[in-house]
């Protein structure tokens, strides 16, 4: 069974790129535009990972990384923040609020490949 992945991002082009990159290396894949409706998403069904940009309305990656580290049911899950905010300040607030990785967009199929099956791996370990 393939593993799944939640994207959440607010913009429609990176989610159907970051699809395109993933389903190619067999990812099972869910969407959502912000932090709510991945909340809602993540109640319905598990994932194996998410995949979540920085800044989006209602609320943001970091608002979302701290509430899914701090709910029981899905602190283990690893995170990916993936976003174009390359500063250290935002890097570190990502970090801080409990993501695994912090990647800077535009990221290539290759890098984004090579981190998820990472999270994935040490994840089962």
């Amino acid at each position: 069974m393939a593993d799944t992945i939640l994207i959440v991002d607010d913009c429609a082009t990176t989610r159907r790129l970051l699809s395109v990159y993933l389903r190619q290396e067999g990812y099972e894949l869910i969407h959502a535009v912000n932090g709510l409706e991945a909340l809602e998403k993540l109640a319905r069904q598990p994932v194996d990972l998410v995949i979540t940009d920085l800044n989006m309305p209602r609320m943001d990656g970091v608002a979302l990384t701290r509430m899914l580290k701090q709910d029981s049911a899905f602190k283990e899950i690893p995170i990916v923040m993936l976003t174009t905010e390359g500063e250290e300040r935002e890097r570190s607030h990502g970090l801080e609020a409990g993501a695994a990785a912090y990647l800077i967009k535009p990221v290539t199929q290759e890098q984004l490949a090579q981190e998820v099956r990472r999270m994935l791996e040490s994840r089962r370990a």
